[in-house]
């Protein structure tokens, strides 16, 4: 919301609320257009707590005779949403309010740094008194479950992670050799290979021969010429040679666990492909040269969708990658990003500026330029993701397929 449309809201006769959100109980406290807090209110977290809120907010619009009505709470982890959605079910406008803004205003109110639920409920009401809030953007439907949907990606690669970092522990310990041949420890013919010969004494058992046949009759399409140096490598091996019994108890349960991982993404990425072919305004996005499924999916996702803003600055600070500096007198600080905003949003959009500036590629050359400046490679990256969001606000703001010519004739313009 601009800041005009916030000094409009902020001069009328309106009811503001507070709401300091707990996992199990909310505190409500309510600002009268006269300036005068009423005594706060603490409702549960649960349907009679809203409606007792509703009841509350009935008394007090006839009270001060507005029909205008705003409710702020901070985006308290995950306990926020709940009665954020139903409140706007309801009618009702809600806003959020900066939870650093919230602790910066805690001496303001009484000169000490003490901190209640109480408390904070009024600070979050005087806040939105003077405009210092946000809109409550709550993604719906298809943009809903993308947004849902990347999340839970991001967690499986982080347990993907893990779990490959703890195969790669378990084999460098009983198996070290294996990984002259096996680059990866999450590579398909070894996790094949380990679910059936987990240590090198059942390599050694087995033989090379039979487990080609075995693999080959179970697993098609596995590159196996590896195997005849396996069998030799399995039996001159310096990897441990006790607790076999619970290593190939891990080994395997480990493999399960990251074949499984796999197959989930794989799936969740078809469901992100299948959601973005349902949002007008993917094709454009999606026709981005090294923008892919999961991208486009973490940019619309995390923002709502690109049609709810009006500049592409708004996604920067959404992101995160808003500009600031520190600066006093002389002294002359460093341009750095606020980084507040959707940590997710950021990471997505820093992930494919690494992709764009390969060679080839749309921001190839500006990324040389950066370089060549003496800019660091991090810094230069930033400076690319934040190109990469005007350039996708761009595409979909105009309804408009990429062209690698549009990169170049700004670069071109700059030049000039």
């Amino acid at each position: 919301m601009s800041k005009p449309k916030k000094q409009m809201i902020v001069n009328t006769e309106s009811l503001i609320i507070g709401m300091d959100i707990g996992k199990y109980h909310h505190m409500v406290v309510a600002l009268m257009p006269d300036g005068i807090f009423k005594k706060p209110v603490k409702i549960t977290n649960d349907l009679k707590g809203y409606r007792e809120l509703l009841g509350l907010i009935a008394a007090w619009k006839n009270e001060c005779t507005t029909e205008k009505v705003m409710v702020g709470m901070e985006s308290t982890g995950h306990y926020w949403e709940i009665p954020a959605r139903w409140l706007i079910g309801q009618g009702i406008t809600v806003v959020q309010v900066n939870a650093a803004h919230t602790k910066r205003a805690k001496e303001l109110e009484d000169n000490t740094p003490g901190k209640t639920d109480q408390k904070d409920a009024r600070i979050i009401a005087g806040l939105i008194r003077y405009g210092k809030y946000f809109s409550c953007m709550l993604p719906e439907g298809v943009y809903a479950e993308l947004r849902e949907l990347t999340k839970i990606r991001q967690r499986l690669i982080g347990e993907l992670t893990e779990k490959r970092n703890y195969l790669r522990r378990l084999l460098d310990t009983v198996f070290p050799e294996i990984f002259i041949l096996f680059k990866k420890s999450d590579s398909k013919t070894l996790l094949h290979l380990l679910t059936e010969y987990p240590l090198p004494d059942d390599v050694m058992s087995a033989g090379a021969q039979k487990i080609k046949t075995t693999l080959q009759q179970k697993y098609k399409n596995l590159v196996t010429k590896r195997f005849d140096t396996l069998w030799c490598l399995a039996r001159d091996t310096v990897g441990v040679s006790v607790g076999h019994l619970s290593y190939r108890v891990a080994i395997r349960t480990t493999v399960e666990r990251i074949l499984s991982l796999k197959d989930s993404l794989t799936k969740i990425e078809g469901d992100l492909a299948a959601l973005l072919s349902r949002i007008p305004e993917a094709p454009y996005i999606l026709s981005l040269k090294g923008l892919g499924t999961v991208s486009a999916a973490i940019i619309i996702g995390e923002t709502g969708g690109l049609s709810r803003y009006t500049h592409a600055e708004e996604l920067l600070k959404l992101a995160g990658l808003n500009l600031y500096e520190i600066s006093s007198g002389t002294h002359k600080g460093k341009v750095r990003i606020s980084k507040r905003g959707r940590p997710l949003l950021r990471q997505g959009l820093f992930l494919l500026a690494t992709v764009m500036v390969k060679k080839g590629m749309p921001f190839h050359e500006e990324y040389s330029r950066l370089r060549n400046r003496g800019m660091e490679t991090i810094k230069a990256l930033t400076a690319i993701s934040r190109k990469v969001c005007r350039l996708v606000f761009a595409l979909a703001r105009d309804k408009r397929f990429f062209s690698q010519e549009a990169p170049q004739r700004m670069q071109q313009k700059k030049a000039a």
